[in-house]
């Protein structure tokens, strides 16, 4: 208690000091409110340092029932401390908040730390759950593991990110973005597996981000105080909505995102822009700070993921010129086979079959043809995630002997005979290389309008945008489970819905599900595609992602069945009561490294029903017409 009030004043001294030095020097060019802002945070970071150091000396204790209540508390309250801080440092740190501070707690690589070894489970996420597993010996050590590691980790950041210097602008990034992580990651139960505590920790994070938000009222322009008003009520009324509404499968999430998270997440930029408070972005990431609703279309800018392909995927004429090529079948070997083939738009641009036909007849590919709708939406692609680049997975096809067969050589020779073709190269690509025609130029243009196929524009994306005031009652529940008791969210990140995650959006995930070959609860069999481990690339040849595959977007569900990578599945009624077993280690089977819990949902018919209600409100053939 004593050290917490040492800081309390020790910040305050700073904060009176600072604001003397600025009275007695006004010329002194100086940003007051961040570096006010700045000292709390540190004030609030060396506080959750504090009560990591405590975790640690009460996970040293002998084993006893007391001490496994003690650790439990002192996690909450750990974890608690972390989450006022969070919203800044995730924004500043967010690699090594995703490896060892409070990513999920699942074996992970990194390209950015460790050389790209599997990092295992640690930080918050992995003690959160450890402290309510079965009490043994083993597990008694593992938390004790967890939580030297976790000091290590903690200690050795704050001396390389401690002091901080902060910018105004990117401070109101950080609290915009840490609504973006308190609906996608908070209120949806990723940040706490084992407590479900996450109203409680959402609440703080909220609260914080409330008290760093109210500094801005100093020197506040006269034109942004209404807005700065309206801000202010906001928070008072999620702060009252968070703490009244303590249970986690009641909670009403459709009304927090619509009276509450949308509503700052725009109002919070028009009060930066009132407040003539100049955009400086710190770092490179796919969220679009300029988007004023969650859900709008713009709110993830897919120019992130292509940074390097031979023209911006944006290009009219590119995109226009890539849906020909997608439905030329003068690409394939024997000119029958094209991009439509096994994506067609009136199936959701996938093919309806469980796994797709190839240029041989009787024999069919590996695994089901996924929809391409939003696929622009992500940084890995394929099933397995062996493409990192948009414009290069289209050579996986060409090259492939049981797909088009062929090679880039071939079908630059079939293409340069065409007229239609040679002109519209020339518009589109004319002067950038010696040959308008050429691999890259195909590759690109292809890419461009898979790109551009945005299905965004649904009856639940209309609703939660404020565009109309119905949306059916069962789909409101549905959305309310998905995002919370049934834990969909949790891995089908929104908005898109995919594995992509929040809240920067910089990062793509695949799952280990167990998955079966039907949907078999009495026999059940486990599926033997490896995924991901047999992928070819070097940094994911580790056991963890032995049958592991990409998280795709449950939007357009309901015109792309049948589901999974083997297409096994019929029914989205099949593929819930799957999730609702437990994945395939609940329904008893040994499954490595299975990412999804094995405990069940305990869903009703009912429930299952209202969440495919919801699902099928994620339907969007808009972009049918593109």
């Amino acid at each position: 208690m004593k050290k917490i009030s040492f800081l309390l004043i020790f910040s305050f001294s700073i904060i009176f000091m600072l604001s003397a030095m600025k009275a007695s020097n006004p010329y002194k060019k100086m940003d007051s409110i961040a570096e006010k802002v700045a000292v709390l945070y540190t004030a609030n970071f060396y506080k959750f340092q504090e009560e990591v150091n405590a975790l640690v000396l009460i996970a040293n204790k002998p084993a006893s029932l007391g001490k496994l209540k003690a650790v439990k508390e002192q996690v909450e309250k750990t974890r608690l401390s972390y989450k006022s801080v969070e919203f800044i440092f995730d924004y500043y740190q967010t690699f090594y908040n995703g490896a060892f501070i409070n990513g999920a707690p699942l074996p992970k690589v990194s390209e950015y730390y460790e050389e790209g070894n599997v990092i295992e489970p640690c930080g918050l996420q992995a003690l959160d759950e450890a402290v309510f597993e079965e009490v043994s010996q083993e597990n008694n050590q593992h938390i004790k593991e967890l939580a030297y590691k976790l000091k290590e980790k903690v200690d050795f950041v704050s001396n390389r990110h401690l002091p901080i210097s902060l910018e105004s602008s990117q401070i109101i990034e950080c609290i915009r973005s840490g609504m973006v992580r308190i609906f996608t990651m908070g209120i949806t139960g990723f940040d706490t597996p084992g407590s479900t505590n996450a109203l409680k920790e959402s609440y703080v994070s909220f609260e914080s981000m409330e008290t760093t938000f109210l500094l801005f009222e100093e020197g506040i322009h006269a034109e942004a105080e209404v807005k700065f008003k309206d801000i202010k009520s906001l928070f008072k009324k999620g702060k009252k909505m968070l703490k009244e509404n303590t249970s986690f499968n009641d909670f009403d999430r459709m009304v927090f995102l619509k009276d509450i998270v949308n509503p700052l997440y725009s109002d919070l930029l028009d009060f930066q822009n009132l407040n003539k408070t100049e955009l400086k972005p710190f770092k490179k990431h796919a969220q679009n700070y300029q988007a004023k609703n969650i859900f709008d279309i713009n709110f993830i800018n897919t120019d992130f993921y292509s940074e390097l392909v031979y023209l911006p995927l944006d290009n009219p004429k590119t995109i226009q010129l890539g849906k020909l090529l997608f439905a030329d079948p003068q690409l394939s070997n024997d000119n029958k086979m094209s991009c439509l083939s096994c994506h067609n738009p009136n199936k959701g641009f996938g093919d309806g079959l469980p796994k797709s036909l190839t240029n041989q007849k009787g024999v069919f590919t590996d695994r089901h043809s996924p929809s391409i709708l939003n696929a622009g939406y992500s940084t890995r692609y394929f099933w397995d995630m062996r493409e990192y680049n948009l414009e290069k997975q289209v050579m996986h096809v060409v090259n492939n002997d049981l797909e088009f067969n062929t090679d880039f050589d071939a079908i630059i020779t079939k293409l340069n005979k065409d007229s239609k073709y040679l002109k519209l190269f020339k518009i589109a690509y004319g002067d950038i290389s010696k040959q308008d025609i050429n691999q890259r130029s195909v590759s690109n243009a292809i890419a461009a309008y898979v790109n551009s196929l945005k299905s965004l524009n649904s009856p639940f994306d209309k609703y939660v945008r404020y565009e109309t005031n119905e949306y059916p009652e069962k789909a409101k529940r549905g959305f309310n489970l998905f995002m919370g008791k049934a834990m969909c969210g949790t891995c089908h990140f929104a908005p898109v819905f995919n594995g992509t995650v929040p809240p920067f959006y910089i990062e793509s995930e695949s799952e280990v599900l167990g998955i079966t070959v039907g949907f078999d609860s009495i026999e059940p069999k486990l599926d033997k595609d490896l995924g991901r481990l047999s992928n070819g690339l070097k940094i994911d040849k580790n056991m963890y992602f032995k049958n592991s595959f990409k998280t795709v977007s449950v939007r357009n569900s309901d015109l792309t069945a049948p589901y999974m990578h083997n297409g096994s599945f019929e029914t989205l009624e099949d593929v819930i009561s799957f999730y609702n077993l437990g994945g395939g280690a609940g329904m008893g089977l040994s499954v490595e490294n299975q990412t999804l819990s094995n405990a069940p949902l305990n869903l009703s018919k009912q429930e299952i029903k209202d969440i495919i209600a919801f699902i099928k409100t994620l339907t969007d053939t808009s972009v049918y017409d593109h």
